[in-house]
């Protein structure tokens, strides 16, 4: 599969300060890559990298020519004060594709309407978002990431004021989705992502990549990665420990 996005010896951060280092990654078409790590390890730095929302201080960022995003940001209490309608919220996805002063294409709208169908949220299309359930937000929000077809879905704590019910809801819809766009997902919950993702990067300063959804202790030898796996119930689930240095793919 061709490559979509490719970060070579990336450092980056803010005012002079470096977050992230070595950073080396290449992501593939369909691929669906969990993002994990501590708190200030710098997965929203390198998520801001790769949407060219931050320049990097060294290296390079290559993104496979015509390739289009679609962000789901992590939630903040903001976002229940945006004074617009669900089924404006969902157009305003489109607006990155729409030159100024021209309506949207009748089939953008007609793609709209059938993705606030497949999330469960046409019928409240003319209510005000922000008064909308936690699950309801966020699938409003899904379909306006998802409103211009892209080519790479990348999702900031998907699982943000919502339920574990609406969550494994959401979480389903997203492998349906990957058979059509890779996916980037940064999540506290390892737990859950693992049972979902194809890989995984772990990201504490510089970055660990671990190629499949299982986890072995050839593995975690093989890149220096102190991760381990540990099984109780259906779901598999994993526990971060703090790393040691180094662990670029």
């Amino acid at each position: 599969m061709e490559d979509l996005i490719t970060l070579e010896n990336i450092d980056a951060g803010y005012n002079g300060v470096k977050i992230i280092e070595n950073i080396s990654l290449s992501v593939k078409e369909n691929d669906f890559l969990g993002i994990i790590g501590p708190n200030g390890g710098g997965k929203s730095t390198l998520i801001k990298v790769i949407l060219g929302l931050i320049k990097p201080y060294k290296g390079k960022l290559k993104i496979r020519k015509g390739s289009k995003f679609g962000y789901l940001p992590q939630f903040t209490s903001a976002d229940r004060k945006f004074p617009i309608s669900v089924q404006e919220t969902v157009v305003s996805g489109l607006l990155s594709n729409k030159r100024l002063f021209r309506s949207f294409a009748k089939k953008d709208l007609e793609n709209a309407e059938l993705l606030m169908k497949k999330l469960e949220i046409f019928d409240m299309r003319k209510e005000p978002v922000g008064e909308l359930s936690g699950g309801q937000m966020q699938r409003a929000f899904l379909c306006r990431a998802m409103v211009s077809n892209p080519d790479i879905l990348v999702l900031d704590e998907p699982n943000s004021f919502v339920d574990k019910g609406t969550s494994s809801d959401i979480y389903k819809i997203l492998l349906e989705l990957n058979s059509k766009m890779a996916i980037l997902m940064v999540s506290h919950d390892t737990g859950v992502i693992s049972s979902y993702v194809k890989n995984i990067a772990c990201v504490n300063k510089t970055l660990h990549y671990h190629p499949g959804s299982d986890i072995t202790s050839q593995m975690l030898d093989k890149y220096s990665c102190p991760v381990e796996l540990i099984m109780h119930g259906p779901l598999p689930h994993r526990v971060l420990r703090t790393h040691q240095n180094g662990g670029k793919k």
